[in-house]
């Protein structure tokens, strides 16, 4: 047999969307734990982080620093990497 919440739980998933949403403004509005949490974006999550002192500093990609069109091309000399790199695995 389902425990009391489990029943809850099914009645809720069986709401409509609006009234889920007006659930959640009640039970936010009644129980002051309970509160919904926006994601946060990469560069958000990051700022806390800081701000926590779990990082000294953000360090951003080198891709986000300088556009991979703008980099200068590599000329390589000799078999492709991609054979070499065959040939040390073996």
């Amino acid at each position: 047999m389902a425990t009391k919440l489990e029943q809850i739980l099914q009645d809720v998933r069986a709401l409509s969307p609006e009234d889920q949403q007006q659930l959640c403004r009640i039970l936010a509005e009644t129980l002051p734990a309970f509160q919904t949490v926006a994601p946060a974006t990469e560069a958000t999550f990051q700022q806390q982080l800081v701000a926590a002192g779990l990082l000294r500093e953000i360090k951003w990609p080198a891709a986000t620093q300088v556009p991979s069109a703008r980099r200068p091309r590599v000329t390589v000399q000799g078999k492709p990497l991609s054979a070499t790199v065959i040939e040390e695995r073996r």
